[in-house]
């Protein structure tokens, strides 16, 4: 029994050292931390290229953008999640203050079968909450997505899987198509503005 309680005691310590390592939201001062919409650029020059796995991508935009992330995503099981592991919603804007995106709950969601997306729910009691729908609709639409990503390199992948709710982050890299080597297709949004999700193959990514 009392390594029962040792095993349950250092769980705890663990699993409270990665909250405080991975999942403790960071704190700001209320004001938006991007202004900036990101901007997609059709046409990457990038030529198609396979990984050691066997995925090929076909670039098909350019993307840098410094966003504010809303929360993260770790997938393990799956085709997808074998050369995409991890997702991010972000934001820019008005949705980039700490005093609104705080007034949202963003659920993240996803399975080999049903795809894998964020479900941003309004907190009960909060200024956006009696909000007619339709307008918290489009608020979000205007200034939230959310992205697939590949990390490039291992350096980028460990950076990926330490960014923290409320982090800024730059993301420099391409938005692409995936088949991989079963003949499964994976397209990208190329529009920040729907309700469709970016594939983003990161090749480099500051925390700041």
């Amino acid at each position: 029994m009392r390594y029962l309680v040792w095993i349950a005691v250092a769980a705890g310590l663990y699993g409270g050292l990665q909250w405080a390592m991975h999942d403790r939201p960071v704190a700001h001062a209320p004001g938006s931390l991007v202004k900036e919409t990101p901007e997609i650029v059709l046409g990457s020059s990038r030529p198609p290229w396979r990984d050691t796995h066997g995925f090929q991508y076909t670039a098909r935009a350019d993307l840098d953008a410094r966003v504010v992330v809303l929360s993260r995503a770790n997938y393990r099981i799956g085709e997808f999640a074998s050369f995409s592991p991890k997702d991010l919603a972000i934001a820019w804007g008005e949705l980039s203050d700490r005093s609104v995106y705080e007034q949202f709950k963003f659920s993240e969601m996803g399975s080999p079968l049903a795809g894998r997306f964020v479900s941003p729910e309004v907190r009960r009691g909060t200024e956006m909450s009696p909000r007619p729908f339709a307008e918290v609709s489009n608020f979000l639409l205007m200034h939230l997505t959310h992205v697939h990503t590949i990390p490039a390199d291992a350096a980028v992948a460990h950076r990926l899987a330490g960014i923290r709710p409320g982090q800024v982050v730059r993301l420099k890299g391409v938005l692409v198509d995936v088949v991989s080597p079963a003949n499964g297709r994976y397209d990208t949004s190329l529009a920040l503005f729907d309700y469709n999700c970016e594939i983003m193959w990161v090749d480099a990514i500051n925390l700041e």
